[in-house]
């Protein structure tokens, strides 16, 4: 009897990684999915483009920057980056695959090192939840509405006056709520407050890839 196949997605990568690269990724991996930040989530704390973080985890992309390093242990809260990533710098050379598939309602990430014959062994796997949609919240509705009037809030006082990154205005709303809000939510009400029916809303995002993005008034 055939065995139904449940992946719908599935991607494998190869590249070369210093060792230093490697751990600090894992770290990076297990650390922001025990706090609960999709891929997305972080690279919107962080202030990079929407697929950064997930293509820098896929090898899609060159490792993180050494900005980006202290922005994302900003983000995963922790303090001393020594904590966070290895205290000794090892670049030896590394062939690592990784292979990202969907499995139903799940992410899971496969990292294995590639020897001389080509044959792999696994180093480590992940898995996490799918990105969430508002629909997957039961009271969405109501907490995105109290973000909104928040970051409203923010605005008339002029607090987007000077620029702000997006983990700045996440650490702000969650000083001012009396319960712990999601970037989930915060990243869609100020893509709401960037464009507003197709025009451009109170705020705008500036900066580029090179630089962290901010949010600052028009």
């Amino acid at each position: 009897m055939a065995t139904l196949c449940l992946i719908f997605y599935k991607m494998k990568t190869t590249k070369v990684l210093t060792v230093y690269q490697l751990e600090t990724l894992y770290r990076i991996l297990l650390q922001r999915i025990a706090k609960g930040y999709t891929a997305a989530q972080l690279a919107f704390l962080i202030g990079a483009a929407p697929q950064y973080v997930e293509e820098v985890e896929s090898f899609q992309r060159p490792f993180y920057t050494g900005d980006d390093l202290e922005r994302i242990a900003l983000a995963l809260e922790e303090e001393h980056l020594q904590n966070l990533y290895p205290s000794v710098t090892d670049n030896d050379e590394v062939l690592i695959s990784v292979q990202k598939q969907k499995y139903k309602n799940r992410w899971v990430y496969t990292y294995c090192s590639v020897d001389e014959q080509n044959e792999e062994e696994v180093l480590f796997m992940v898995r996490e939840d799918v990105d969430p949609v508002l629909d997957d919240f039961p009271e969405g509705d109501d907490i995105f509405a109290i973000v909104e009037d928040t970051i409203d809030v923010l605005m008339r006082s002029g607090y987007f006056y000077e620029a702000k990154l997006p983990m700045e205005i996440f650490q702000s709303v969650n000083k001012l709520l009396p319960t712990y809000i999601s970037p989930f939510y915060i990243q869609m009400a100020m893509t709401g407050f960037c464009e507003e029916q197709d025009v451009q809303g109170p705020l705008r995002l500036v900066g580029n890839e090179k630089s962290a993005y901010r949010y600052e008034e028009c």
